[in-house]
């Protein structure tokens, strides 16, 4: 079942996904979970450089706001 969505942005505290800049937050899916895993797995490696950037994979029962 496709109900896996990938959010990505930057991040004041790269390893809390609170912490994400609403102005740079984006929104990818629906996924079947390994599909978003390699789509957050390609968005990671193309940001690698940026410290403050992350991508993460959510059930869409997890979804914040």
């Amino acid at each position: 079942m496709k109900n896996f969505y990938v959010i990505e942005g930057t991040h004041k505290d790269p390893n809390e996904i609170e912490t994400i800049l609403k102005e740079t937050k984006k929104k990818y899916g629906p996924f079947e979970e390994n599909e978003a895993n390699q789509f957050a797995k390609g968005l990671i490696q193309k940001n690698i450089d940026d410290f403050y950037h992350r991508a993460w994979v959510l059930k869409s029962n997890n979804l914040t706001k």
